[in-house]
């Protein structure tokens, strides 16, 4: 009797040692918080999280005894990407941006370079007046109310613009966010599968790579269907695939290096386009129920021969 109390006794000390080792199923595991400190002018993020930038004023004296504060005025940006299905929801947490002193910030529904947008202004659904939201803090207003901004993209790409004369600060908090019908979207990987569908929608929708790329079609239904075939000079059907390049953002009246229309389940054949950026853009009336899957490479010196498309330097 007294050997089988012992060896209760000790079981009962092993399991209760083994005991803090078992998780608990219903345990919260919270992943790490991300804070990134944004550091250059033109910041490119892919990664939700959030985004912390900070100016102080740096002013040094020159040689003659002129004090230099550097360029007060210029204007920087984040510029988020995400997966083609998502659109980018941001979340202004906390800005110092002083309005008196000639700081201002702005989210754009897409991206601005150089005064052209993507989404092209034509094709977008919005106006530029309604995708542009400007802000600053008021600091003449009495009491001073800290007010968060909520902010969310039509599609995967948006920007958080900003100009912080001599001191400011902003955190912004950035989610990704699925979505059933994705139109515009910005390529983020070098090499990757897309798809354009305009979902039985009169509208159109742009494929953008920020680089000389290699479009290949691997089945399409655009159009009215004829005959299981391909035309690459579609130029007269209100439903077409435009595949060109231009050297900025705006694909509306880019280069074009074909007009595509037809039905085929058959891989195409490649085309390089050797432009700044390169666009895939869908042509939509809304009468057919138009979808096209492409492969998207980066093109580099070996696909000239497959040149369709040279822009002017």
């Amino acid at each position: 009797m007294k050997a089988v109390l012992l060896f209760s006794i000790s079981l009962i000390s092993i399991c209760a040692k083994a005991w803090p080792t078992v998780k608990n199923p219903f345990e919260l595991i919270t992943p790490p918080h991300k804070v990134q400190t944004i550091s250059d002018c033109m910041h490119v993020a892919s990664e939700q999280g959030d985004y912390m930038f900070k100016k102080i004023p740096h002013i040094k004296t020159t040689k003659d005894n002129v004090i230099d504060i550097g360029n007060p005025m210029e204007v920087c940006g984040l510029y988020i990407v995400s997966e083609p299905d998502t659109v980018i929801e941001i979340t202004l947490k906390h800005f110092d941006i002083n309005c008196e002193a000639g700081g201002l910030m702005a989210f754009v529904d897409g991206w601005e370079l150089n005064g052209e947008y993507f989404p092209s202004v034509r094709d977008h659904h919005h106006t530029i007046e309604e995708r542009t939201i400007e802000f600053c803090n008021d600091y003449s207003q009495w009491p001073q109310i800290s007010h968060k901004k909520f902010f969310r993209s039509s599609q995967n790409a948006a920007l958080l613009q900003y100009r912080i004369p001599l001191r400011g600060s902003f955190i912004a908090n950035v989610r990704f966010r699925k979505i059933a019908e994705p139109c515009n979207i910005m390529v983020q990987d070098t090499a990757s599968f897309y798809s354009l569908n305009n979902y039985g929608h009169q509208r159109n929708c742009t494929l953008t790579a920020l680089f000389p790329a290699v479009i290949s079609i691997i089945n399409i239904k655009v159009g009215e269907r004829m005959d299981d075939k391909v035309n690459y000079e579609c130029t007269t059907s209100p439903d077409h695939l435009e595949i060109g390049g231009s050297p900025g953002l705006e694909s509306f009246g880019m280069e074009k290096s074909s007009d595509v229309c037809g039905f085929s389940e058959q891989q195409g054949p490649e085309q390089a386009i050797f432009c700044g950026i390169t666009s895939v853009r869908l042509v939509s009336s809304g009468k057919h129920r138009n979808k096209a899957a492409l492969m998207v490479r980066q093109a580099d010196e070996n696909d000239l021969e497959i040149a369709t498309l040279v822009c002017p330097l």
